[in-house]
């Protein structure tokens, strides 16, 4: 099956994700996404799979004056979340993971536990991300939820679920494959000062430090 035949697929699917716009309307014609493809060189359709967590779909995109134009985005596939993202916190301090980070093939300057949505309840996604990351095992019950941020609506749909949990002590598996190599406790002056000269610099980090902010005022 090709990428445009998979993408005409999924639009029948996930209809949610291909609503009719008159700012920026898509074009679903097979004929017509077809002819494009082939006379610009251009990739359309589902460009890649990186199943289970994302999908790259290159879309046709209508200008006001009727000219035709790609504009890729990524799709997740679980309708209620992408992904989530854990506050931890201790004795009135919160913990921020040491990290190397592959995409910008550098460390981050400091994150929240966080990972992909899977086939599990955002609260019991909460949980294993914990247990993983940080070798700490709690229940769905013990993470309070905060709310929903929406990390990059330029490039993708997705949406992170918030939670903060109180924790104790913290044992990063050695072997965890993500790049985790610690966790330091800062204070909440130690976390403004590290967000306001640009130590911490993580998006999905930042916003769910204001959820919390926010909730706490």
């Amino acid at each position: 099956m090709d990428a445009i035949t998979q993408y005409l697929q999924l639009a029948a699917q996930r209809p949610e994700l291909f609503r009719p716009s008159e700012q920026i309307p898509l074009c679903l014609d097979e004929n017509t996404l077809r002819i494009f493809s082939r006379s610009t060189g251009a990739s359309l359709g589902i460009v890649y799979d990186n199943s289970p967590y994302f999908l790259v779909v290159a879309d046709l995109c209508v200008r006001s004056d009727g000219a035709l134009y790609p504009y890729a985005r990524v799709i997740y596939p679980y309708r209620d979340s992408n992904g989530v993202v854990v506050i931890p916190c201790r004795d009135g301090r919160f913990g921020l993971l040491s990290i190397f980070r592959h995409p910008p093939r550098k460390e981050s300057g400091g994150e929240f536990p966080r990972g992909f949505a899977e086939d599990l309840s955002p609260a019991e996604n909460g949980v294993k991300e914990l247990r993983e990351e940080l070798g700490v095992q709690l229940s769905p019950d013990q993470l309070e939820y905060l709310g929903e941020i929406q990390p990059d609506s330029g490039l993708s749909a997705g949406t992170v679920q918030v939670f903060c949990a109180h924790i104790g002590e913290t044992a990063i598996p050695a072997d965890n494959g993500e790049g985790i190599h610690g966790i330091r406790w800062v204070t909440p002056q130690e976390m403004a000062q590290e967000v306001a000269d640009g130590t911490i610099t993580d998006g999905i980090t930042l916003a769910a430090y204001l959820k919390y902010l926010c909730r706490n005022a």
